[in-house]
């Protein structure tokens, strides 16, 4: 019954998008005015999706605007294989359809790896431990440093960026082209009720949503030398392209930074 549910919903996302792309020249769903929304997971993104000011102003990631109709049934087959969601709204700026990339001004919010880092390993205890939401295979919660060797097993999984706790991927994959170039408006998650208001000419933003709230300190409390070093060295492209420190937010190449 779920394989047959998977193929008819992998249908239905094809047809739809066929059909959004044969009359995208008549198609005022889009208009040019918003702005296409990265959304990378544990980055503030469902306080931006879920904003009552910003709905009008944004455009989310969904199966009808990417690049391809292959891309939507391949994503739902490898995350029927691993018991995942499908987490649509993650697609990278690379997998959306040209016609909306090249008519819209993208945007993403960047937020210190470190502090990333901790947040999917809180959020993995939450959805394990207390809401009993994924069986306790689904990532190793058990301590930090076994949470942190999970990059070895997803790190280079096709389709995990779209997902939170199994999601090892840079931002910087989610915000570039196939060229290594960044496509997207960077603002920052450190500043984010400051950079959200003045990049959208805003008097104040909604209150933050999906906030896990396990961790009642600093995620600089969580690390000791030897796991400092393990996350610079996997996320050393998005440190390097930001000018990330540990304990800072982007300091360079953002829209106020």
């Amino acid at each position: 019954m779920k394989n047959k549910y998977v193929y008819i919903q992998a249908k239905v996302i094809a047809i739809r998008w066929y059909l959004e792309n044969l009359l995208a020249n008549f198609n005022s769903a889009n208009p040019k005015n918003k702005k296409l929304f990265i959304h990378i997971p544990k980055n503030a993104g469902m306080t931006i999706r879920r904003s009552d000011v910003l709905q009008n102003k944004i455009v989310v990631a969904r199966p009808n605007i990417f690049k391809t109709s292959k891309y939507s049934q391949d994503l739902l087959k490898t995350m029927k294989s691993t018991g995942d969601h499908h987490g649509f709204e993650h697609a990278r700026w690379k997998d959306i359809h040209p016609r909306i990339t090249n008519s819209h001004t993208s945007f993403a919010i960047i937020r210190n790896p470190w502090d990333r880092v901790v947040s999917r390993f809180f959020f993995a205890k939450l959805a394990i431990e207390v809401q009993n939401k994924s069986p306790k295979a689904y990532a190793d919660t058990s301590s930090f440093e076994a949470f942190l060797e999970e990059r070895h097993k997803w790190g280079g999984k096709e389709y995990m960026w779209h997902r939170a706790i199994r999601g090892w991927y840079p931002a910087f994959d989610h915000v570039s082209d196939e060229k290594e170039t960044v496509q997207c408006e960077c603002l920052r998650f450190e500043s984010l009720d400051h950079d959200i208001c003045k990049y959208f000419n805003i008097s104040t933003m909604t209150r933050p949503r999906n906030v896990t709230g396990l961790n009642k300190g600093s995620y600089m409390d969580i690390y000791s030398p030897k796991t400092i070093q393990i996350v610079a060295d996997w996320y050393q492209k998005d440190i390097k392209t930001w000018g990330f420190d540990f304990d800072t937010g982007a300091q360079r190449n953002t829209m106020y930074s």
